[in-house]
């Protein structure tokens, strides 16, 4: 039998007296006011993750990224030199796209005026160039954005200097992860959704356990919840400045469905209580070392969500298109199956996510819809839910700095 989860109510947001206790304005999530403010004070002076190298892994290939939230459309690209870099997606001549999608190439062509750019933004070439007037190339490469890497996570920021490196913006998680093995995985499934919900209603969503014992009780309760832990508590919490993790807890005790089981049998899975040698983990990975973990939420301010286990991770994005309406995806990350059964493992967790993904999302535009209302004007968080209520005061602190 285990051990129930225990300690005083209210202990995590008392070692954080300075997010309060208090209830949530509902105008973080209903005003288009303060949407735009958020536009102009967090997302246009953020780091924003973009994706993963292994989208574009090889010299050439490139991926766009349409961000509403920043009223533009960026080409990140692998250039023949390997270094990763981001562009605005717009020709310097009358402002037409000149890529589309993603894939390989050596070089973008507008299909307006055919001026013709390499894979390091440089302009090689212009049609009748002769009829340009004090006209210099150099002068015209497609407009550079800030671009570093973490971990293989590709960043961008739009400033045109920005205040802080990518390193100082994640922070203490740099740290709290340093030799979690990132490259040695490889993206199993990925899934994307429009949601008719403000961006932080939908984080809300991924970053607390109190839902699981009903979004999830079709999927996957009995392996967050037990008898002695009904409710799925956080096992620990660190609020880092913006940035915020928690350790969700796993039942060892879990019974799997017939199909689960042969899953459990040939490979880890995300439902399942970490097995191996938790002290091999990184110090930021379970960092209490308790042996009924499943995973932990990690999240990089503004909306970015990584997600390791032993074995697995997710990535999420957030990305705000208005103030209530959110494109959202998650990317599932697993080592590279050796046989048959690890093959059959991972294709259980890869189907298991999808459904337990559509159960968080199902919630979702039902609840912006009665903030919409206005019928209530605040929103009350419990302790379980500290990380929700330190978004919301980092966003408020910025937006009403």
């Amino acid at each position: 039998m285990n051990a129930p989860q225990t300690g005083p109510a209210n202990a995590i947001t008392a070692r954080y007296p300075e997010l309060g206790t208090g209830p949530v304005s509902t105008e973080a999530v209903i005003s288009p006011e303060y949407f735009e403010k958020e536009r102009e004070k967090i997302f246009k002076k953020s780091w924003l993750n973009v994706g993963r190298i292994d989208q574009i892994p090889s010299p050439g290939d490139y991926m766009v990224r349409d961000l509403d939230i920043l009223n533009t459309s960026l080409i990140i690209v692998q250039g023949q030199d390997s270094q990763v870099r981001a562009f605005h997606n717009a020709c310097p001549h009358r402002g037409n796209k000149v890529a589309q999608g993603k894939g390989n190439t050596k070089g973008f062509a507008c299909g307006f005026h055919g001026w013709t750019f390499n894979t390091e933004g440089s302009l090689v070439f212009v049609p009748d160039e002769e009829q340009f007037f004090d006209f210099d190339k150099g002068d015209f490469c497609l407009k550079a954005v800030n671009c570093e890497t973490w971990n293989g996570f590709v960043f961008i920021n739009v400033e045109e200097q920005p205040s802080e490196t990518l390193l100082e913006w994640v922070g203490e998680l740099d740290r709290q992860l340093d030799g979690y093995p990132f490259d040695d995985m490889v993206c199993l499934g990925e899934y994307r959704a429009e949601v008719k919900a403000n961006w932080k209603v939908v984080i809300d969503a991924f970053q607390e356990a109190y839902h699981v014992a009903f979004v999830h009780r079709r999927t996957a309760t009995g392996a967050y919840t037990s008898p002695e832990t009904p409710y799925c508590k956080l096992s620990a919490v660190e609020l880092y400045g913006r940035n915020r993790r928690g350790s969700v807890y796993a039942n060892p005790d879990f019974t799997p469905s017939p199909s689960a089981a042969v899953a459990f049998k040939h490979g880890p899975t995300f439902i399942q209580a970490a097995q191996a040698d938790l002290d091999k983990l990184p110090v930021g990975v379970n960092p209490e070392r308790t042996p009924n973990w499943g995973f932990d939420i990690n999240v990089i301010f503004p909306n970015f969500r990584f997600d390791p286990g032993q074995g697995f991770y997710f990535a999420d994005n957030f990305l705000p298109i208005s103030v209530d309406q959110t494109l959202y995806e998650i990317r599932l990350y697993m080592p590279r199956p050796r046989n048959a059964g690890e093959m059959i493992s991972q294709e259980n967790t890869r189907v298991l996510l999808r459904d337990i993904v559509r159960e968080d999302l199902n919630t979702l535009e039902t609840t912006q819809e009665a903030l919409n209302t206005g019928v209530m004007d605040t929103i009350r968080f419990s302790d379980q839910e500290i990380l929700c209520r330190h978004q919301y005061k980092v966003v408020d602190d910025i937006v009403n700095s």
